[in-house]
């Protein structure tokens, strides 16, 4: 091999690693890489304890332990139930609301004070712990305003909107 071409050759491998050295990119110029983003970990919110507080009985369930006597008259039972709703509403500043069921619970003391306003037990609850009339038929109840709830039995023939109601409208 001649000296000019060891030269030509020994030019190539200098160009060869120059271009290699600087054609790759500064790491110093390049913008750094961002960090990840965080990931953010949804958790579902905690289970509530159930609640233990006792339920406390007001003196008024003494009064409504006469639902459905035999001493007494249908009209008596809604005078009770209208007596029971206006102490509910002393106490939690309106009536209760819902279906039989829900209003049941709340006065046997399912309500943010756990304070019953029925006995637990009675002639005037059936299996499924609704209210109902000395007839054995669930009461209907039509809240009007916060505080006024229309009072229905379906009265002796059990069945509603016939001549026989016995209602309470306040």
């Amino acid at each position: 091999m001649t000296r000019r071409n060891q030269i030509f050759l020994l030019l190539g491998i200098v160009s060869l690693v120059a271009s290699f050295y600087f054609g790759r990119p500064d790491q110093a110029k390049q913008a750094p890489t961002p960090p990840p983003a965080p990931v953010e970990i949804v958790r579902p919110p905690p289970v509530p304890a159930p609640d233990s507080s006792p339920i406390i009985a007001l003196p008024v369930t003494e009064a409504a332990a006469t639902l459905n006597a035999t001493d007494t008259l249908p009209a008596d039972d809604l005078s009770t139930l209208d007596l029971l709703f206006a102490e509910f509403r002393k106490n939690h500043g309106g009536n209760p609301v819902g279906e039989n069921e829900e209003i049941t619970a709340a006065l046997l003391g399912k309500n943010p004070k756990h304070l019953a306003y029925l006995p637990a037990s009675g002639p005037f609850l059936d299996g499924s712990r609704k209210l109902i009339d000395r007839w054995g038929t669930p009461y209907v109840f039509h809240s009007l305003t916060a505080s006024r709830t229309e009072i229905r039995s379906a009265g002796p023939d059990r069945e509603l909107w016939t001549g026989d109601d016995v209602t309470l409208t306040p």
